[in-house]
């Protein structure tokens, strides 16, 4: 029997995936003509010593690896948070092994850098997945909807504003708020939608 025929017995496939290192995986699903090889695979993670759980090989599990492979798992997560990678960081979420209001090395939350850099869709998955939408980082005490509408991300803002964010929270030394960081910044529709949400 041919070896992608055996891959569709459960206790085959089993018993191959718990003696494959991811690499070895790869090296596996090429070498079968497959674009994925469907099955639980561990990671070791070299900056926590942790073990991570993936669903098998497939382009978002090989991205999510790439991510992890020089730091530590939450650095990655909120790394990937920040450039967009929303499977990625999908990914981690569904292995279980990080949390969701995790800190990276810079102590920023996956939340916060990925609407300061207006990417709404990770931000949709980081609220599904039970983000602090109000959380507060820094020395300047900034929230997600704060560094959103400094930098003139609507959608994102609205995104939050949905997911119930405070549009009075205040942060710096100079008690400014996301409405206050939009208009100074001269983002017109953003300091309306906040207005029509009660900033004051």
């Amino acid at each position: 029997m041919e070896a992608s025929r055996l891959l569709l017995i459960p206790v085959v496939k089993e018993i191959i995936c718990s003696h494959l290192t991811f690499e070895e995986a790869i090296k596996f699903r090429d070498a079968l003509g497959l674009t994925s090889l469907k099955c639980l695979i561990s990671v070791f993670d070299p900056g926590s010593d942790k073990e991570i759980i993936l669903p098998g090989v497939n382009p978002a599990t090989i991205e999510t690896v790439d991510f992890i492979k020089n730091v530590f798992l939450d650095a990655a997560f909120v790394n990937a948070a920040r450039k967009g990678y929303n499977s990625v960081v999908r990914t981690l979420l569904s292995s279980g092994d990080v949390d969701v209001n995790a800190s990276g090395i810079s102590r920023m939350k996956a939340l916060v850098e990925a609407a300061r850099n207006g990417h709404n869709s990770v931000v949709q998955t980081l609220l599904a997945a039970g983000a602090d939408v109000d959380v507060q980082f820094g020395p300047f005490d900034y929230t997600a909807l704060m560094v959103a509408a400094n930098n003139g991300h609507i959608s994102v803002v609205q995104t939050l504003l949905a997911a119930g964010a405070d549009v009075n929270i205040k942060g710096d030394r100079f008690g400014q708020n996301a409405l206050m960081l939009a208009a100074k910044k001269g983002h017109h529709e953003i300091v309306q939608i906040l207005k029509a949400a009660g900033a004051r």
